[in-house]
């Protein structure tokens, strides 16, 4: 009888004893939560597109450069024409370099571009641990479907109205853990006559070509 007064009261006391455990874990981890910093969208970006020479395989390339104010991790370069379109890109750089303020490039960073292709983005990372640091430049290429500048499709009839010009933008991952943007890449210089952008170009029709 005394053996289940002792369990009894044993029992009694640490249903509390365990109860105040884990209220007390739970407002560790409550504090613990509450002391980890929130990430701030603050990190700006700046950058432009610019045409590039045309190649066989690329009609309509495009070397794109930015940098930041703050240090990044990721970034993802977007092509939009219509909101409807997901097939503005038809091939990107998947090894864009980076420089320093100075100019030199720098080999210690890595950054690794993927996406699907046709497209409307591609995605671009620094690697596990890696970092872009500010304010360096990072330069890549890409190759449209048609001419980022407003065109007229060759043979079309008199009087039509120009295909709408594409629009690049800049999302960036920064090491707060924030996502900044969309930062507008302006073209370099200015676009050709819709005319003269939707001229046919001297080289393999799109349908035969095929991605590097």
């Amino acid at each position: 009888m005394l053996h289940r007064k002792a369990n009894r009261l044993a029992q009694r006391l640490w249903v509390p004893a365990a109860l105040a455990c884990a209220l007390g874990g739970g407002l560790l981890t409550q504090s613990a939560l509450a002391a980890a910093p929130t990430p701030e969208s603050n990190t700006s970006c700046g950058g432009t597109v610019s045409r590039a020479k045309p190649t066989s395989l690329d009609p309509y390339l495009l070397n794109y450069q930015f940098s930041c104010d703050w240090g990044i991790t990721a970034y993802t370069i977007f092509v939009n024409r219509r909101p409807s379109d997901f097939t503005t890109l038809d091939d990107y750089n998947g090894a864009p370099s980076v420089f320093e303020p100075t100019g030199n490039p720098d080999s210690k960073v890595s950054v690794v571009c993927s996406g699907t292709i046709p497209g409307d983005a591609v995605n671009c990372n620094a690697g596990v641990g890696g970092v872009i640091p500010a304010p360096y430049v990072t330069e890549g290429s890409l190759d449209t479907t048609d001419p980022l500048c407003p065109y007229i499709p060759k043979g079309a009839p008199k009087g039509a109205k120009p295909q709408p010009g594409a629009v690049v933008e800049l999302v960036v991952s920064d090491t707060t853990g924030a996502e900044d943007g969309p930062f507008r890449l302006f073209l370099s210089g200015k676009c050709p006559s819709p005319a003269k952008a939707g001229a046919k170009t001297p080289f393999e029709p799109k349908s035969s070509r095929k991605k590097k």
